[in-house]
């Protein structure tokens, strides 16, 4: 278990800096990618996603701020319920996520039979 707990700290050190070199946090990614792959629709609530990041409710809706200005999403208001925001990612965001999800394939790729090692 030790071994595990280490190897995924790396990870996490390893995403983090990947994140800061495509200029994002790690949060931001994290964002983009639940944005992006949420029940397989292409929006989420500010609720939704705050719960899916284990944040709350007004961190999210600030992170989807900064999102926004960063042109990495954008903000639709619900047809179904004018009172909620839907988060929606954008052609920028897609990009980015793209890149960073490649890079972070990549390296669990290369770290696949660490982690088979681990549990067995």
């Amino acid at each position: 278990m030790a071994q595990f707990r280490i190897a995924l700290r790396r990870f996490l050190a390893f995403s983090e800096q990947v994140a800061a070199d495509h200029g994002v946090t790690v949060q931001w990614y994290q964002a983009l990618l639940v944005v992006r792959t949420y029940r397989g629709a292409k929006h989420i609530s500010v609720g939704e996603l705050a719960e899916q990041l284990m944040i709350r409710d007004h961190s999210a809706a600030e992170l989807v701020s900064r999102l926004a200005q960063a042109k990495l999403v954008r903000r639709k208001t619900d047809p179904t319920d004018r009172r909620r925001s839907l988060v929606v990612i954008t052609r920028a965001g897609e990009r980015r996520l793209s890149e960073l999800a490649a890079v972070h394939l990549k390296k669990l790729r290369e770290t696949r039979g660490f982690f088979a090692n681990v549990f067995a």
